[in-house]
């Protein structure tokens, strides 16, 4: 509900002017008729959310939140047009490192058990510790343990980065034969691995496993798994070694669906439908979510749980109606059609693709926080995008 003007948004900001000046020197095609497959179908799209913001309660977060997605359309089809084969291999290198810095610093938050300070508040990082209102607590053995958070805004967008950073660089190795960046790509994976058990994100977790098994499957009887076996025996062992000397098996044999976490998510989608029965054509409006909650919550507490509907498509649903929705699902079922178009049905981008589809049915970060829509947007492109030599 608060407008935030992140140092994201100005870089994305200065990337945009610098797009429009670059238009006098060279001819360019719609990015939008490529992404969005018409700019007619874009302002179709624009059309319902100013309706469904025109009749909202507060009509200046919904243009707020009208102007971060245009801010993200435009990012994500400047990556679809603009990525290539060279560059590629340079996000690899950039997602390497970044999950080794979140990987360090979140690490000395686990073993201190609060976060680090200092210069890490630059980039990001919140000041919090167990004993914080709110915080992300994992119940070990009887034992509250705080959730790691790097610097995100919460343990499972830090999950969900961690998944999709190491997925696509897992699924790219042999993009590489030198050995110092497998070295570095190694490493990175390792880091990562140990992290993402810390954050105690169940999804993420399962999932990860689920890829390792399989990139493993898919790689077993080409000379790319031969060549590479130390590498992988080293990252699997590794990996055997944190699933049984961390606590992350009791972190699923304690699941129970009376845990609070259940509850809120349970209590969040049956308002949500409320929400949506409520206004099924156009919804409530962008950012207005939390405003129409506050109207259909029903609690036996003297707190109110005021947070988005942990699944993207019922927060679609509800912020822009069933129209939005349609729109949504349409352009979603295009990107996966896309994403099959690759020669090899296994890849990474049908891989992250229904990762995120996964990830965003059990929660909202994609959506509704800018670490979360920086990815999903970047991402998007990435399927887009024809890399060209």
């Amino acid at each position: 509900m608060s407008p935030t003007l992140y140092l994201t948004d100005i870089l994305i900001l200065l990337l945009f002017i610098f797009f429009i000046a670059s238009l006098k020197l060279r001819p360019f095609p719609s990015l939008f008729k490529k992404f969005f497959w018409s700019s007619s179908s874009l302002l179709f799209l624009v059309l319902i959310i100013l309706i469904g913001i025109s009749l909202s309660k507060n009509p200046l977060a919904g243009l707020y939140g009208l102007l971060k997605l245009l801010e993200f359309i435009f990012f994500g089809a400047y990556t679809t047009h603009f990525i290539t084969k060279i560059n590629f291999k340079k996000i690899l290198f950039v997602f390497s490192v970044a999950i080794i810095f979140e990987s360090v610093l979140s690490v000395a938050q686990y073993l201190k058990q609060s976060s680090i300070g200092g210069f890490f508040y630059f980039f990001g990082e919140r000041t919090f510790n167990g004993q914080t209102p709110a915080v992300a607590n994992a119940s070990i053995n009887g034992d509250l343990i705080l959730r790691v958070y790097g610097t995100f805004s919460h343990p499972n967008v830090l999950g969900g980065y961690l998944l999709i950073g190491m997925t696509l660089i897992l699924f790219n190795l042999g993009s590489t034969k030198k050995q110092l960046e497998k070295i570095l790509y190694l490493i990175s994976l390792t880091c990562g691995t140990l992290v993402l058990i810390l954050t105690f994100s169940r999804i993420a977790i399962l999932l990860w496993l689920i890829i390792l098994f399989i990139f493993l499957i898919s790689r077993a009887g080409k000379n790319f798994l031969k060549k590479n076996i130390a590498f992988f025996l080293i990252f699997i062992s590794i990996v055997i070694f944190l699933i049984f000397y961390t606590p992350i098996i009791s972190r699923f044999a304690n699941l129970r669906l009376s845990d609070e976490s259940f509850f809120q998510r349970e209590n969040l989608l049956k308002n949500s439908l409320v929400i949506m029965k409520n206004h099924p054509f156009f919804g409530t409006g962008l950012n207005n979510f939390l405003i129409e909650l506050s109207q259909v919550q029903k609690t036996n507490t003297v707190t109110f749980y005021l947070q988005p509907v942990h699944n993207i498509f019922l927060l679609v649903a509800a912020q822009t109606g069933i129209l939005g929705l349609i729109y949504f699902i349409g352009f979603l079922a295009k990107t996966f059609k896309k994403a099959l178009a690759e020669r090899d049905l296994i890849n990474y981008k049908i891989i992250i693709f229904l990762s995120i589809l996964i990830l965003g049915s059990f929660d909202h970060y994609f959506l509704t926080i800018q670490q979360g829509q920086l990815l999903l947007s970047f991402i998007l492109g990435l399927i887009w995008a024809r890399f060209k030599s």
